[in-house]
C-alpha cells in the first residue's frame, strides 16, 4: 500500500480550513423555511339561540277583597206570605267577612245573624172576599226578636284559571252554608232556619257571580304587551356588535295564591343573537297565551366570537418569554420573541426567535385548546415543524433538549382571565338600560369557549356567554 506524501504546509492549511468551517457552521444562523398555508376558512356563522326572559309578576288581592266585602250587603231582607201555611218576614245581617288564600284557592268566610217573623194560617179562602183571607185565627211566632239571634256560617271557595285573552278566569261556589244555632219553634216543631238558608242562598249565588266579575278585572295583557314590545331590543356591545332580542312566543306560569297575593311569571321566548348590524326586526302582534306549569331557568345563552389578533397574541407570548435563558452542556439558548400565525387543520404556527450559542428561528406547530376553568389558552400536541426539525438534525441537535422543549411548552400558555373578565364587565354594563316602561339589569355568570378557529388574520374563540337578564316593570 502506498501513502501519498503531504507537506507540512499543506497539512497545516487543511487543519486551518477545517477549523474555519467548523466555526462557520457553529455560528451560522438557523433559518428554516416557514410552514406555508394556502387558504383558511372563516368561522361558520353564529347560530341563533332561543332563550327565556323571565319576568315575575306579583298582584296584591287586597283591593279586590275590599271590593268583595263591600259587595256583600250589610243587611239582606225578604218575605214569603202565602194565603195558607207558614208566612214570614226575615232579615239577615252581615256580622263579619273574611277572605284568605289557602291551597291556591280564595276562601271567603261570612258570619251573619238573622231574625224571622212568622205566622201560621191553617186554611184560606177567597169565596167571601175579593182577596184570599185566612179562615182560622193566625198564630204568630218568631226567632231572634227580643232574644239572641240565630246565626249562620257561610264559606265560599274560588278556583283560579286563565282565559286565552290573558285574563283571570275564576269560579266561585258555595262550599258551606251552616246554621250555628238553629231557629226551632217548639210549638210546631218547625225549623225556620231552612227558610232563611233558602233565601240567603239566593243572595249568595249572586255574590259568587259578583266575586268572579271583580276578579275578572285582573288581566296580564298589558304586562304581556309591554314585555313583547319593549323586549324587541338591540343592545350595543362595544367591539363585539349588537345583541338582538327577538320575541317569538310568550307564556304565563299558572298563577298561585299566597298570603293574599297572586304570583305568576311571564316568560318571553326570544331568539337571541349577536352581529354587526344595528337594525332589529319589527315586533309582530302579541300571540296567543300559553299556560305552563312552572317557570324555566332565568339565564340565557349567547354565542359570540372573541377575536384575537395574531399580533396581540405574539406580543403577549413574547412578554412571557423574552430574556429567558436555558443552558445545556456548553450551549446557551436565549428567548427573544414569538410570532404566531394560523395554519390549516385547526393548528397554529409559533416562530420562536432565539439567540445565544446559536441564533435564528424555530417553527413549532400545535393545536390551540382552551381550559374554561383556568381561562388558559395553550397549544397541545406541540412539535417542531418538519422543515425546522430537518435543519436541526443537520446543525444543532442539542436544541431538541427536553429542557428547551419544556420552556417552549411554557411559552405557549396564555392566561386570558383578565380579558374575559373585561368582556363580562363590558356586557353587564351595556345590559343596564331602560326599555320603554321596563328596566333591564344584566349579569354575566360565565364565559366559556366552545370552539376555536384559526384563520389567516385572527384566532377566533367561539364563546358561549351565560347571563341573567332581570326585567322589572
Amino acid at each position: 500500500m502506498r501513502f501519498k506524501y503531504m507537506s507540512t504546509g499543506n497539512f497545516l492549511k487543511l487543519i486551518f480550513l477545517a477549523f474555519i468551517a467548523s466555526v462557520l457552521v457553529s455560528c451560522a444562523a438557523i433559518n428554516p423555511e416557514k410552514p406555508t398555508v394556502s387558504v383558511l376558512q372563516s368561522p361558520p356563522p353564529l347560530t341563533n339561540t332561543l332563550n327565556n326572559i323571565v319576568v315575575p309578576v306579583e298582584i296584591s288581592l287586597g283591593p279586590y277583597f275590599k271590593d268583595a266585602d263591600k259587595s256583600v250587603p250589610a243587611v239582606t231582607s225578604g218575605s214569603d206570605k202565602p194565603c195558607s201555611g207558614i208566612r214570614y218576614d226575615y232579615q239577615f245581617q252581615k256580622d263579619s267577612f273574611r277572605i284568605s288564600t289557602v291551597n291556591n284557592r280564595i276562601l271567603s268566610e261570612l258570619h251573619g245573624s238573622y231574625w224571622i217573623k212568622m205566622e201560621y194560617c191553617a186554611a184560606c179562602s177567597d169565596m167571601l172576599s175579593a182577596k184570599p183571607v185566612c179562615l182560622t185565627p193566625v198564630i204568630p211566632f218568631s226567632c231572634g226578636i227580643n232574644e239572641t239571634k240565630p246565626s249562620l256560617r257561610i264559606r265560599l271557595a274560588t278556583e283560579l284559571n286563565m282565559n286565552d285573552n290573558y285574563g283571570l278566569s275564576t269560579k266561585t261556589s258555595i262550599q258551606e252554608l251552616r246554621p250555628l244555632n238553629p231557629c226551632e219553634v217548639t210549638l210546631f216543631r218547625f225549623d225556620a232556619t231552612d227558610e232563611v238558608i233558602k233565601e240567603v242562598r239566593k243572595t249568595l249565588e249572586k255574590q259568587c257571580q259578583q266575586t268572579d266579575k271583580e276578579l275578572a278585572r285582573i288581566s296580564f295583557k298589558k304586562d304581556a304587551e309591554d314585555l313583547w314590545k319593549n323586549m324587541n331590543q338591540s343592545v350595543k356591545i362595544p367591539y363585539l356588535g349588537y345583541i338582538h332580542f327577538e320575541p317569538v312566543a310568550i307564556s304565563l306560569v299558572k298563577p298561585r295564591l299566597e298570603q293574599n297575593k297572586l304570583y305568576t311569571t311571564l316568560v318571553l321566548n326570544c331568539r337571541t343573537y349577536l352581529n354587526q348590524v344595528p337594525d332589529k326586526t319589527q315586533a309582530t302582534e302579541l300571540p296567543k297565551l300559553t299556560i305552563i306549569s312552572g317557570s324555566p331557568k332565568d339565564t340565557f345563552d349567547l354565542f359570540t366570537d372573541f377575536e384575537l389578533n395574531y399580533d396581540s397574541i405574539s406580543r403577549l407570548f413574547t412578554e412571557q418569554v423574552k430574556g429567558k435563558t436555558v443552558d445545556f452542556n456548553k450551549n446557551h439558548f436565549v428567548f427573544d420573541a414569538v410570532d404566531v400565525s394560523g395554519l390549516d387543520q385547526n393548528r397554529l404556527v409559533l416562530g420562536i426567535h432565539f439567540s445565544g450559542t446559536k441564533k435564528g428561528i424555530l417553527y413549532l406547530q400545535g393545536i390551540p385548546v382552551f381550559d374554561n376553568t383556568t381561562k388558559i389558552l395553550e397549544l397541545s400536541k406541540l412539535e417542531f415543524d418538519l422543515k425546522t426539525k430537518s435543519v436541526l438534525l443537520k446543525s444543532a441537535k442539542w436544541l431538541f433538549s427536553n429542557r428547551i422543549y419544556t420552556e417552549l411548552e411554557k411559552a405557549t400558555k396564555l392566561d386570558l382571565t383578565s380579558q374575559f373578565n373585561d368582556l363580562k364587565k363590558m356586557i353587564d354594563k351595556n345590559l343596564q338600560k331602560k326599555a320603554g316602561d321596563l328596566t333591564l339589569s344584566g349579569k354575566t355568570h360565565d364565559v366559556s369557549v366552545v370552539r376555536i378557529f384559526p384563520t389567516l388574520d385572527h384566532l377566533y374563540l367561539r364563546t358561549c356567554l351565560k347571563a341573567q337578564l332581570n326585567v322589572k316593570q
